[in-house]
């Protein structure tokens, strides 16, 4: 239901309510500036180049020319790297942000870019953070704090930042304040200590690699404001905790996109999270009538359309479980010819990840429906065959793969 709940956020979002009692600034420090004596900033594995700040999410407010209202922000994660100096970070971004326009707006007028980096937030407002991949649903991306605050049910609530000309998240549990330096792209680590024939390791990367250092803009913190007794959240990019975040905004766009175009034979969408969040899709699919074969490939048009970042897609059939990573691979193993059931796009995007996208047809065709059939057993009470030591043994040794298979082919007994 969480995708069906997003897309009707968007479609009624809540004002955020601007006030001055703001708990992120129960404490300010603006002056004598240094991060890593402020913050317990991680470094994630020994490979990595130094600490990096995960849990921060950026805040920048729409100029009322590009948004149309003076109270539009987005939100977005960024690479952010603590170890160059100890009053500024590095701040890297990847090219498809709605940020990046808000910079270049400003670095074309020659204004200061000011922002705050909130740290400890609410579940829905990390959840639009990271949905930052340009998807349909949100294009603009110019009224994440209205979302958030109608997925949460409630305003969400801002302050002005103490230092700078930005807002700030009133709930927030830290708060750094500062604005970008354009003039100044600096890299993420020491060129002259740090003499290499390749760029350092930087720390792991949602894609599941150790990322690379290199360029990025520099970010000058003016002051650090936070609770008393605050708590410091640092994320894990290579993680399900960082793919189940990334694919709630993912997963609505594809949701919103199949069901507008095929209601009544799309049932339901999941990223899992090999898929970390943004790069795939699985959709499940049924075949009402002869007349609707081909809407498969429909749904796959949907779903590239739905948001730039996705490189694959899998269709399966209403008896594939789409949470189930084995039974997808099961389908895609028994149900595919693919000399006519993989596609290939080519230059669909920049870089080596995106550059081509692919997906999957494993539905099978309305008229050989009757020939697939998946067999279903009935249910036993193992209590009558075993006692409870020797039960709890046999259920402790199950395979979680086993457990998955009896939910999917058990037929449950009437109560």
């Amino acid at each position: 239901k969480l995708s069906e709940m997003f897309i009707e956020s968007v479609a009624s979002p809540v004002a955020p309510l601007i006030t001055e009692d703001a708990p992120c600034q129960e404490n300010v420090l603006d002056k004598n500036i240094d991060i890593l004596k402020t913050l317990p900033v991680m470094t994630h594995t020994p490979m990595d180049i130094g600490p990096v700040i995960t849990g921060g999410v950026v805040m920048v407010k729409y100029p009322e020319e590009m948004a149309g209202d003076d109270l539009s922000f987005n939100l977005s994660y960024h690479r952010l790297y603590a170890g160059r100096a100890s009053d500024w970070l590095t701040l890297a971004s990847l090219y498809n942000r709605h940020f990046l326009d808000v910079l270049h707006y400003h670095k074309k007028r020659g204004e200061e870019y000011p922002l705050t980096i909130n740290i400890g937030l609410s579940p829905s407002l990390n959840i639009l953070a990271a949905g930052g991949t340009l998807p349909q649903i949100r294009p603009k991306g110019k009224d994440d704090l209205g979302v958030a605050g109608a997925l949460q049910g409630s305003p969400v609530r801002i302050c002005k930042a103490r230092t700078v000309d930005a807002f700030c998240l009133a709930d927030a549990e830290i708060v750094l304040e500062g604005k970008i330096l354009y003039g100044e792209r600096v890299y993420e680590y020491d060129k002259e200590s740090q003499k290499t024939e390749r760029p350092p390791y930087f720390f792991p990367e949602f894609m599941g690699y150790e990322g690379m250092a290199g360029k990025a803009f520099k970010f000058q913190v003016t002051a650090i404001t936070h609770r008393h007794s605050p708590y410091y959240v640092s994320q894990m990019a290579d993680s399900v905790e960082s793919s189940n975040l990334g694919a709630v905004v993912s997963e609505a766009s594809v949701y919103n996109a199949c069901k507008n175009l095929a209601p009544d034979s799309f049932i339901n969408c999941h990223i899992l999270n090999c898929m970390r969040g943004i790069l795939g899709v699985v959709i499940q699919c049924k075949t009402n009538h002869i007349l609707e074969t081909g809407i498969s490939q429909g749904l796959i048009s949907a779903a590239f359309g739905a948001f730039r970042n996705l490189k694959f897609v899998v269709v399966v059939d209403e008896d594939v479980d789409i949470y189930d990573p084995e039974d997808v691979l099961w389908a895609l193993t028994l149900r595919t010819k693919p000399d006519r059931d993989i596609n290939i796009i080519k230059k669909a995007g920049l870089g080596d990840l995106f550059e081509t996208r692919w997906s999957v047809d494993t539905t099978v065709p309305f008229g050989n429906k009757w020939r697939a059939v998946r067999p279903k057993y009935k249910e036993v009470d193992i209590r009558e065959i075993l006692e409870s030591p020797e039960m709890e043994k046999a259920v402790s040794l199950m395979s979680e793969s086993s457990r998955r298979y009896a939910r999917r082919h058990i037929i449950k007994k009437e109560p």
